[in-house]
């Protein structure tokens, strides 16, 4: 008789981890689609708005160590 009573309460342990297994799949795949989300929201503003700004920095950067560079190379023997 002891036995049949430990056995119905490992079968509804048993039935309590399989529902909290399927509630924390269901929660971990909302968390991780909405960090997709803010990812995919973040890169498509740096593409629009950081990446130009970057992008003029380098070309002045690149146009600023050639100029120096030329320079230099006039100083040579």
């Amino acid at each position: 008789m002891i036995d049949a009573g430990l056995g119905m309460g490992r079968v509804m342990v048993q039935e309590l981890r399989s529902a909290l297994r399927g509630l924390f799949d269901t929660q971990f795949r909302l968390w991780a689609g909405m960090a997709f989300m803010a990812l995919a929201m973040a890169s498509i503003q740096y593409d629009e708005i950081i990446a130009p700004g970057v992008g003029r920095i380098s070309e002045a950067w690149n146009s600023a160590t050639t100029d120096l560079g030329r320079t230099l190379a006039s100083f040579t023997l």
